[in-house]
This record gives structure tokens, sequence and C-alpha cells, in this order.
């Protein structure tokens, strides 16, 4: 199953940090470190299936392409002996997809990373390969501090700055841009999979937070799996090995803790989904039997179509279930749709509908007739397209009518990246749904 990890973490040379030997290791090239002479060569290393460095469009940054050029300069860029000369991010690749399908879901999140900060990105994407698990395929993702353009390095990333600062130009917080990029991995994760055909989707939140009692393990890094290979203790080998004991036993006593795990990824599920992730924590065959049973059994389960036999007996589709919390919650929303499409609360007169209309001749029959759709009174209205179908398009001549109307217009997405697609492409300005909810929290932003 598809699992969420991305983590965060800043180079700097207080540590011992080196960006050109990072680069070089992670793409498995032979660089040398301009500032203090040395050659740091990893040509050997084995799992680097592609390495690629992608700098924000239009920025004629054409120099930055070449690693060793790059990161030397990353490294010239800064005077300070405690200086941070690069950021990585680290995800782990959905092991369902195809290496074309990895490929293209690291490069999209990167370009995007690039795009958003200004920054150069260096990713490379690794395979297992030795004693590691066959589906641990992930990618490292190094960006520059600071903003590349056509002569060189520039001034700090926004993602760099300290909060008082970015307070002081009215951007997010460090807190809040770092949970935009574990957002945007999540969604564009999910795109790609579902892309894919694959019913499966990740989840950027804690087990803490989307409810779960089981203990999450940490993943362990290149140096720490050596010395575990090695025969070396290793202590967050023995905290994983801890967890593991005690969520096998959490689940030996609570199968429908099971159950929520699968409902994380995907709303409706089969049994092969709960003996798979039965067997993630329960090794004994015996005890596997015995929890498996019980999830079957638990008063949590609900069959949403029974089993689809051939006239002859043959299973034709397996049964397909979910749980009462993930039905009630999914009643929930429908019944919410259903109340605001009886309310009405913004008409627009229909002049100023067309007038809109009359000023943007390049649009479609199709999307004009969402335009009225959308603008109609009911407090809820849904267009659904495929990926650059022109539904932001659309938006730009629904927010003229709206705001001839007199109406203040508002947009929200789940990620920032989204959010600015949707502020370009309709005029509409535009937050992230986490950013409107941290508002309405301390009071601000009503909706009226």
């Amino acid at each position: 199953m598809a699992i969420y990890h991305l983590s965060v973490k800043p180079m700097s040379r207080s540590s011992g940090r080196s960006a050109v030997a990072a680069a070089a290791y992670r793409a498995a090239e032979r660089l040398t470190n301009a500032r203090d002479g040395l050659t740091h060569d990893f040509t050997r290393r084995g799992g680097v299936e592609h390495s690629e460095i992608v700098v924000p469009q239009g920025s004629n940054a054409d120099w930055a392409h070449y690693r060793s050029t790059l990161w030397n300069a990353s490294e010239a860029a800064e005077r300070r002996k405690d200086a941070r000369v690069a950021r990585e991010i680290e995800v782990a690749l959905p092991h369902e997809l195809t290496d074309d399908q990895r490929l293209a879901l690291t490069r999209e999140f990167s370009q995007g990373l690039a795009d958003r900060y200004g920054v150069a990105v260096d990713f490379a994407v690794h395979s297992p390969h030795g004693d590691t698990d066959v589906r641990n395929h992930h990618a490292h993702i190094m960006l520059t501090t600071r903003v590349v353009g056509a002569d060189g390095l520039g001034e700090k990333s926004t993602l760099e700055l300290e909060n008082k600062a970015l307070q002081a130009k009215g951007l997010p917080t460090s807190h809040e841009q770092l949970r935009d990029i574990r957002l945007d991995w999540e969604e564009r994760a999910n795109h790609h999979l579902a892309r894919a055909g694959h019913d499966l989707r990740i989840d950027h939140r804690s087990h803490r937070d989307a409810g779960l009692s089981i203990e999450p393990t940490q993943h362990m890094g290149v140096h720490a799996s050596q010395m575990d290979r090695r025969g070396k203790p290793v202590e967050r080998q023995r905290q994983d090995e801890e967890a593991a004991r005690y969520n096998a036993k959490l689940i030996r006593e609570r199968p429908e803790e099971a159950l929520r795990l699968i409902t994380n990824e995907k709303s409706v599920f089969n049994r092969h989904d709960v003996a798979r992730t039965l067997h993630r924590y329960i090794d004994d065959p015996d005890a596997f039997q015995t929890a498996y049973a019980k999830a079957l059994a638990s008063l949590a389960l609900v069959e949403i179509q029974p089993e689809q036999r051939s006239e002859d007996g043959k299973s034709i589709e397996p049964a397909r279930f979910s749980t009462r919390e993930m039905v009630a919650v999914e009643q929930q929303m429908a019944g919410s749709a259903d109340r605001m499409a009886r309310q009405q609360a913004f008409p627009v007169a229909s002049r100023r509908i067309e007038a809109a209309l009359a000023a943007r001749p390049y649009l479609a029959e199709e999307q004009r007739e969402a335009v009225r759709h959308v603008t109609e009174p009911e407090r809820i209205g849904a267009v659904v397209g495929l990926a650059g179908a022109g539904k932001s398009t659309m938006l730009s001549a629904a927010r003229d009518a709206w705001e001839a109307q007199g109406y203040r217009v508002q947009g929200a997405a789940l990620t920032g990246k989204a959010a600015e697609g949707l502020e370009e492409s309709s005029g509409i300005r535009s937050r992230t749904l986490a950013s409107w909810e941290r508002g309405w929290e301390r009071g601000f932003d009503r909706l009226t």
C-alpha cells in the first residue's frame, strides 16, 4: 500500500555538511568542491534511477542545469561558517507506480517548488537496491537557499526567511509553508495514483491527527541502514521494533484499527486489502487468521456491494466494504450539499452574467454553461473537469458577474500551488483551506 513520507532538512556547514558532496552522493556523480578542494566521487553508487535539475519557468538560468556549477555557486554565495547551503526534501514514491510514472511525479513536484520559491531544484530518484525493502522507491530533492536567475544566485528564498520577516511581508510563516509543501505532495501523489488507475491515496496527517492509535515508525537513513546490516546497534531500529510489537498487539486486540488504516488510503476496499494491512503488522499465521476473522466480523465494517458471481458460481468481482465512520462522513457531506442546494443566497442578474460572457468570446459553449451554472442563486454548485479543461478560466467570467452584482469573491484550494494557479487564471484572490481555517480560529476572515 502507498505510504506518506516527506521530510525537510536543512544542510548547514555547522553540521559539517557540503552541498557539493550531498549532490554528488544523491546523483552518483564525481564533483569537486571548489571551496575546500575536496573531490567527492560516488560514480560507483547503485540505485540512482534518474537525476535532473529544474529551474523556475522563464528564469533563463541555463547555467544552473550544471550540477557542479550550481552547488559550487551555492557554497560560494555563503560566507558564514554556520551558513545553510541547501535544503533537502525526501519523499517516498508510491511503489504502485511505474518507473516513468514515479519520475513524472517527482519532476512535477520539483518544478512546482522551483516555480513557487524561485530556486533551482536538483532531484534524484532512487530505487531499492541491496538488502533494502523492494518497495523503497524514494527521491532526494535539493533546493538552493537563494533565488536563481540568469546571472547567478540572488537573495534568500522565502522558504529561508525568519517568521518575523515573513509576517512583515504578509507571507505565510515557515510552519505554514512546510504544511503547504506536505499538502502539495499529498495532492500531486494522489492525482498521479488516480491517473494510473489505482484506488489508493496517501495522507499527510500524522497518525494522531488522523485518529489512529497505531505507533508510527521512522524512516531509517542510509548510514543507519548500513550500520544495521553490519550488526551494529541502531537506536532508531530498536524504537521501530518496539513500535512494531506494540502495533501487532494493538491490531490483534482491536482489528478495527486495521480498517481505519485502510480508509486513510481508500474509502472502499475488499477482503484482500484487509489481509494486506493485517499482514504488515502480524507475522504469526494463527494470530493473523484470528485478527482477519475479527476484522471481517467487526461492527465497524459495512458491506457496500456483495460479491458478484457468474451463473456457474465463479467470482467475478469481490465484495466491497467501507466503515460506518466513513459512510457517516460521506452521508453528512452529501446531506450538507443537499441542504445548500435547496437554499438561495447569492443571485446574479442574467444581464451581468451575459455581459461577462460577451467579454470572453473565446470561451467554449460548455464553459459558458458552467458559468451560468455556478452563478445560479443556490449556495452550492459543482463543476467537474480534467486538469487543463478550462475550469479556472471559466471562473474569471463568473468572478466578473459576481463582482458586478456587488459580491466579494474569495478563493480556496487544498495547496498553496493550487491557490496560486486559481488566482492567476481567474483573478480571484485565493488562499489555502488551512490558511482560511487558521483565520477563522483566530476570529478573522469571517465570510458573510
